[in-house]
């Protein structure tokens, strides 16, 4: 009699797991050499020379597919975060440390510039990112719609404590914090793509440049001391000094 063996639950998760990514990298390079026009189901399975109905087993449909990609490029995005702010607290306690209210404006300010670096260093990722905000997401359905609602509240955590923490510093007046994250990003999302125009004018059109500015400008009209600011601003300028404000992620799945 033949011994069926038994293939224990993780190793079988693990498998699909691996597939399940195949199937996402492909779908990026679709969207690298399509556009999110040229994403479809059809289009991943010739990238992988595999037959369509085996990816409608892991993903239910291309809105499920493209999400899941914004899932993961977010993820990626925050573990850069985590690792750059990691290296940041040693530095701003160097000498007599920064006060409360001040460290909170700079961890913004830094979060800002972060975003600014990781649409550079990060560059896929980010576009997925900034898919998430300007694009009505495939699929009819009322589930297809609401789905990148769970990914880009994932997106807006940090920023929103950071802001909710400089509210609770004094620093900045109480406000609707979830539209302040959604303004701050949404504007620099926009605001960054002047850098396209670089080869127009390189000094104008300084992506980066702007995008600093733009969330100095938001934490001015939101109630923070203008002085405060670019003093923040240049402990931004101390911790990018250091290492990358847009590191390669640490920590599990990213070594």
């Amino acid at each position: 009699m033949v011994q069926l063996q038994v293939v224990p639950d993780d190793r079988r998760e693990r498998a699909r797991d691996r597939k399940r990514r195949r199937f996402l990298a492909a779908a990026g390079r679709v969207i690298d050499e399509r556009g999110l026009a040229g994403l479809t189901m059809q289009a991943v399975a010739e990238d992988l020379d595999c037959a369509v109905g085996t990816i409608y087993t892991y993903f239910e449909s291309k809105a499920a597919l493209l999400a899941a990609l914004q899932a993961e490029a977010v993820e990626t995005l925050l573990a850069s975060y985590r690792t750059a702010a990691a290296s940041w607290d040693p530095v701003l306690e160097e000498g007599e440390g920064l006060d409360p209210g001040l460290r909170a404006l700079v961890h913004l300010q830094a979060f800002g510039a972060f975003f600014c670096a990781a649409s550079v260093v990060l560059a896929d990722e980010f576009h997925l990112q900034r898919l998430l905000l300007s694009e009505r997401p495939p699929g009819s359905s009322a589930t297809d719609q609401r789905r990148p609602m769970a990914v880009l509240e994932r997106l807006f955590e940090i920023p929103r404590s950071l802001v909710d923490g400089a509210v609770a510093c004094d620093v900045l007046e109480p406000g609707d914090t979830l539209e302040r994250v959604v303004r701050w990003l949404a504007a620099l999302d926009g605001v960054l793509l002047v850098d396209a125009l670089a080869g127009v004018d390189r000094h104008l059109f300084r992506g980066q440049h702007h995008g600093r500015a733009l969330t100095a400008d938001l934490l001015v009209g939101w109630g923070a001391d203008r002085a405060d600011v670019e003093v923040a601003a240049s402990h931004v300028d101390r911790l990018a000094a250091v290492g990358p404000l847009a590191p390669p992620p640490q920590g599990p799945g990213y070594e």
